[in-house]
Order: structure tokens, then C-alpha cells, then sequence
């Protein structure tokens, strides 16, 4: 039976429990008030409750001067929730509440008003109503139903926000009576550190022989794995591809006779479709953890739907910025953009030990992004961004943007101005070299495969550094003369690793071609909640809970480390040699922290 049903015939039940008190009293008033009293409590027993309605509203305010006033408005605002006007009914409630604070009725108030909240669809609101019904009242039967409500919403919804303040204020005997069932709940689940705190507070500890059985019989269980991607649209072959990386992991898995299901959920690329989903599979407890969406967009609504669930999502390929932030379980595989202009900020001030950059960028959001992150974060370490150029994304021509950061640097020229060089020969302005610390230049390949020779030619020096779109044979075949042993920030190159062999050997046996950088994400999505399950358990706040412990993992799409905000904060520069990247180092400990410092 669903939360639902089981709110609805608990307050059924109570109904009766509630006329049983009310009506056992013969109120003490004229006998219209009396007749017309009566009369409402029929309709209510015959379920005319839209004519009981009206009528505890026209005795409220016939009889404003009543002392049975209390009575009228409880039971309007009781027909209101009987005819499903939630938000009225718990309006009524709470206007008996702030008038009658001391009544004898107050826990069945806050239990109707409860189950209002609930079928608003406001879980954990109802949960907190409850709970004060619960500290109010004297009432044996209304004790028990209270507590069957409770551990019967915590049983079906896969997860709730909860105050142990909440607790503590109840009765020794009252708070044992209900947080015994509910610390079960979390034991059977796995959710051992939650199981703990509520046995805790009834004194009570949970042995380690009986931790390791509970263990042993979750580790039993199947995994269940969401893939939710877009496998129909315009970009069905992206949610493939990373689908296709995913199987190579689960069958490496079954290996080891393990079980696992996969079970894939379309979002056809639409955000509102992904949340849907999303939030459908956080309330059937069923499901461990999702592997998705694809997109910023939809992966950024679905965490936000997820903010109070405790459903873990790994976004594989999202690169925006903030996502991890809308809910506490969702978790970041590609390393966002701005990343990458953190990072060659702390590279220029750090490393080059440079006091001064100038940018040439692309208008394409995501160079903007870059740039902007570059400027903020080398301004913080203490650096002077003297010159910001923007071209865009379809110029070939950069000749006015080099001038403009040429003139910056050495003066506006006069039309007679010529300059002379060290071998005495006559230069005009565009070939004077002019110097800066550093250069950093974020763009696509086919761009740069321009921009690069033209700043040579205008003789514009200093240490270059790029952006992800630097990784690409068609800048380093430019020559070094023209990539002058540049540094560039990419999350995207493949690396030799371990993982990365043995997935791309897996990978060729079974699609007969070598994988794509997104299958390599959805390989290590799925690893990465393997070793989560393999190193805790199968519940979903353990897998959680494991994944924020990844540090330095050598993965099949690369190096990946889950900052405070759990998105993976591992960008590995590379310097242009030889026409070929050459790895620098991985993020060292300094930038990470500085990375996760970040607000």
C-alpha cells in the first residue's frame, strides 16, 4: 500500500476516534447553535463534506462570539481536507493553532494537518507535523497511529530530511517507541551512519557482528543503475555512446558473479523530460543511483530535483559550472569549464610567474566561460590583466585584435612613426615586437590553425596558454615556431592508463571499433559506483558517501578527483613539444585545494 493510501485510512480511522471525543459532549450553547452543530457532523459522517463546509463556515461567522468558536473552525477546516482543498484545510488548521494553542484538540489537529501536507505533496513537511502530534498528544490510539504513519512514510519514501532536534524533545518512552522501527528502516538499507544517530538517542548502539551480517546479506542484492540519457532525438548517439560504456563495466562486473541491472530511461534531450524521471525514480527506492543526464541543462534540473532525495546521479559528460551545488548526491565526471581558467590562472601567477596577461578569446559560450573564470581567478592571486580582445567564432582575420593589444603595450603610433631594429633595418608598426608575460589564448582548432601565424607575424610575445580546444593535431602540426611551447588545460586527451586498456580491449571485442572519449565517461561512471558498492555497500547513502572519498582515480577517461562540491577537479596540463602534447603534471595538492576553497 502506497504512503498515500495508508495517510488516507489512517485519517479515516481518526475520524471516528476524533467524533467518538466530540461528539460524547453535548456543547453548551443556544439550540440553533447545538441543531445546526449536529447537523454539520452528519453531513461530515454521510461524506457531504461540501455542505459541512459551508456550514461550520456559517456557524464561524454567525457565531463569532461562541465558545464552541474552536469546534466550528476545526471542523470546517477537517471538510476542507475531506474535500481535498488542501491548502485551505491546512490554512484552517493553523488559524486554530495561532487561536487556540492549549486546546485538547491540538494533536489531532496537527495530525490532520499532517495529512494534508502530505497529499500536497510535501513529504518532509508532513514528517514535521507529525512529529509534533505526536509530542502533544496523550492519546494512546492516536500515539499508535501517529507512529504507523511515520515509520510507514519513512519505509516508502527513499529518503527524507529529518532534525534529531525533533526527536529529542519527545518523551524517553515515546521518542524509543518510534525511532526504534525507523533506525530498522535505515539498518535494512545499509544507511548505517543514519541507523546509528537514531539508536544513538535511545541509547542504544548497533553491534559490529550485526553491521557485518547486514552487510554480507545487502551484498546480495542486485544493483539497480539508471542510465538516463537521451537514446531517441538529435542526440540519441551521445546517450548511446556513453550507454555503450556502461555495458563494457556491468559485464566486466557479472564477471565476478556479481549482479547488476542496468535499465535505460529516454529523455529525448529534453531537461524537463530528464527532472520527470529523475524524480520518479528518487521516490521508488528500487533504484541505487543514476548514471546522467547528458546535457548541462537537464543534468542542472535534475539535481535540483534531487536536492532532497537521497539518490546519488553521476552526470558523465555536463561541463557547467554549479550543477553539484543543487542537491547534495549529485556528482560532476567532467571537469567544468571554468576549471580550465582556474587552472592556467594558478599556472601563470605560480608557475610562469607572471604579473600580466592579455586574452585574446572566442565569443563561443564556452571560451567565454573559460576567460572569465581566468580573469577573475589570476586578478585574485594578485596579476593585471592589461588587454581583453573577443573575436568571433567565424573571423579569420585577427590582425585589428593584435594591433589593439600591441598599441596597449607600446603606445598609439603616429603615421610617420617607423622603428628601427638592432640590424638597423626600417619596421612599421605591425612588425615591431611587443612583449607580455603571458598570452592566454582559449579557442577551437580550426581558429587557432589562424589566429597562431598571425600573431607571430605581429610580433606579439610571451608565454602562451590554451584552452581543451589547443588538444588537437591540427594546432600541433602549426610547427613550434608558431605554437612556441604552449601550455594548455585539457581533461580530454587520452591516457595509457590501466583502466583505459583494459576497457578499450573489453570495448573493441564487443562494438568491434576503438571507443569514443563518452563511452570512456560512461565506463567510469559505472566503475566508480562499483568500487563505491564493493568498499561500503549497495544502499544509496553509502554509495554517496563513497564517491566523495574518490581521490586520484586513474580512469579510463582520465584523472578524476570529486572536490567539497563533488565535481571532479582534475585538470592535467600539457605543453606543446615536438608537434605532440606533452603531459606537465596532474592537478598537484595546491590547486586542488585551492579549487575546492572555491565558492
Amino acid at each position: 500500500m502506497s504512503v498515500k493510501k495508508v495517510s488516507l485510512l489512517l485519517c479515516l480511522c481518526l475520524v471516528v476516534l476524533v467524533t467518538a471525543n466530540t461528539t460524547a459532549e453535548n456543547i453548551d450553547d443556544s439550540q440553533e447553535v447545538v441543531s445546526l452543530f449536529n447537523k454539520g457532523k452528519r453531513l461530515l459522517r454521510e461524506g457531504n463534506w461540501l455542505d459541512a463546509a459551508n456550514l461550520f463556515e456559517e456557524l464561524e461567522g454567525r457565531f463569532a462570539n461562541s465558545k464552541n468558536l474552536d469546534l466550528f473552525i476545526f471542523y470546517r477546516a477537517k471538510a476542507k481536507y475531506y474535500l481535498g482543498e488542501y491548502n485551505d484545510a491546512i490554512a484552517g488548521f493553523d488559524y486554530f493553532l495561532t487561536r487556540y494553542p492549549r486546546s485538547p484538540f491540538v494533536a489531532y489537529v496537527y495530525f490532520f494537518m499532517g495529512n494534508a501536507t502530505y497529499l500536497r505533496g510535501d513529504v518532509d513537511g508532513a514528517v514535521k507535523v507529525y512529529v509534533k502530534s505526536y509530542r502533544q498528544s496523550d492519546d494512546k490510539n492516536l500515539n499508535q497511529l501517529l507512529v504507523s504513519s511515520l515509520v510507514t512514510i519513512f519505509k516508502e519514501a527513499p529518503s527524507l530530511s529529518w532534525d534529531e532536534n525533533n526527536f529529542t524533545r519527545l518523551s524517553y518512552n515515546k521518542k524509543c517507541s518510534l525511532l526504534k522501527p525507523l533506525a530498522k528502516i535505515y539498518l535494512n538499507r545499509g544507511a548505517f551512519v543514519k541507523a546509528k544517530r537514531l539508536m544513538a538517542l535511545c541509547g542504544e548502539q548497533l553491534d559490529q557482528n550485526s553491521e557485518t551480517e547486514i552487510q554480507a546479506r545487502l551484498s546480495k542484492k542486485q544493483l539497480e543503475v539508471a542510465v538516463v540519457l537521451p537514446f531517441s532525438g538529435e542526440l540519441h548517439t551521445f546517450g548511446e555512446d556513453i550507454y555503450n560504456g556502461t555495458t563494457i563495466a556491468a559485464n566486466l562486473w557479472r564477471q565476478h558473479n556479481k549482479k547488476i541491472k542496468l535499465t535505460i530511461y529516454d529523455t529525448k534531450g529534453d531537461p524537463i523530460e530528464a527532472a520527470r524521471i529523475i524524480k520518479d525514480l528518487s521516490q521508488a527506492y528500487e533504484t541505487n543511483v543514476v548514471i546522467g543526464p547528458l546535457t548541462s541543462e537537464e543534468a542542472a534540473v535534475s539535481s535540483a530535483v534531487l536536492n532532497c532525495s537521497s539518490l546519488p546521479m553521476i552526470a558523465p559528460a555536463a561541463t557547467q559550472a554549479g550543477l553539484t551545488k543543487l542537491s547534495p548526491t549529485s556528482f560532476q565526471l567532467s571537469p567544468n569549464i571554468e576549471l580550465e581558467g582556474i587552472t592556467l590562472a594558478e599556472y601563470a601567477f605560480n608557475d610562469l610567474k607572471s604579473d600580466s596577461v592579455a586574452i585574446i578569446s572566442s565569443t563561443a559560450t564556452d571560451q567565454l566561460r573559460t576567460t572569465k573564470a581566468f580573469m577573475e581567478h589570476f586578478k585574485k592571486l594578485g596579476g593585471t590583466v592589461v588587454a581583453v580582445e573577443y573575436y568571433r567564432p567565424r573571423d579569420k582575420d585577427f590582425g585589428a585584435y593584435i594591433r589593439d593589444i600591441k598599441t596597449i603595450l607600446l603606445g598609439p603610433p603616429l603615421d610617420s612613426t617607423f622603428f628601427i631594429n638592432e640590424n638597423g633595418d626600417t619596421l612599421d608598426f605591425d612588425i615591431v615586437p611587443a612583449y607580455i608575460d603571458c598570452l592566454f589564448l582559449p579557442g577551437e582548432p580550426k581558429q587557432l590553425q589562424q589566429l597562431l601565424p598571425q600573431i607571430r607575424f605581429y610580433n606579439l610575445n610571451g608565454s602562451y596558454l590554451g584552452s581543451d580546444g589547443w588538444g588537437d593535431e591540427r594546432v600541433y602540426k602549426l610547427d613550434d615556431k608558431n605554437t612556441k611551447n604552449a601550455v594548455f588545460a585539457s581533461p580530454f586527451i587520452e591516457e595509457d592508463s590501466p583502466e583505459y586498456l583494459k576497457f578499450a580491449q573489453a570495448f573493441d571485442i564487443r562494438f568491434g571499433h576503438h571507443p569514443q572519449r563518452l563511452s570512456a565517461l560512461g565506463f567510469d561512471a559505472l566503475r566508480l559506483i562499483i568500487k563505491a558498492v564493493e568498499n561500503g555497500g549497495i544502499s544509496r547513502e553509502n554509495i554517496t558517501a563513497q564517491l566523495k572519498k574518490v581521490t586520484g582515480y586513474r580512469g579510463a577517461s582520465g584523472r578524476i578527483s570529486f572536490g567539497n562540491n563533488r565535481e571532479n577537479i582534475e585538470m592535467p596540463l600539457y605543453r606543446i613539444e615536438s608537434q605532440q602534447a606533452v603531459l606537465i603534471s596532474p592537478v598537484d595538492s595546491v590547486l586542488q585545494d585551492s579549487v575546492k576553497s572555491e565558492p
